[in-house]
């Protein structure tokens, strides 16, 4: 008899479900951003990584690799526009130069 289309294979082998911890470098990376947009204390840094990533943790050797990436894009972002005054007003909010300014 042919086997069905949608049969499980148990040859496959099976996804690692092990969590994998954040690098050296992510966790080098993560303590210099939030240092450069000044969240210094620890309860307030994991309030963050709860905000941006929503995953709460409550020890940063609970932060994995891909939620770390993540964090580090967010907070990369946070940094540059830190000491960025918003308006509200997209015309006056504009980072580059229009032609009419370069008139």
């Amino acid at each position: 008899m042919e086997s069905a289309l949608f049969d499980l294979d148990d040859t496959l082998p099976a996804a690692s479900d092990a969590a994998t911890p954040m690098t050296a470098l992510q966790r080098q990376t993560i303590r210099e951003l939030f240092a450069q947009i000044g969240v210094v204390g620890a309860r307030a840094q994991f309030d963050v990584v709860a905000e941006l990533t929503g995953i709460r943790i409550v020890s940063v050797a609970e932060l994995e690799v891909r939620p770390a990436n993540v964090l580090i894009q967010m907070l990369r972002a946070r940094a540059a526009q830190s000491g960025h005054v918003n308006t509200g007003n997209a015309w006056a909010d504009r980072e580059e130069d229009t032609w009419i300014d370069r008139l």
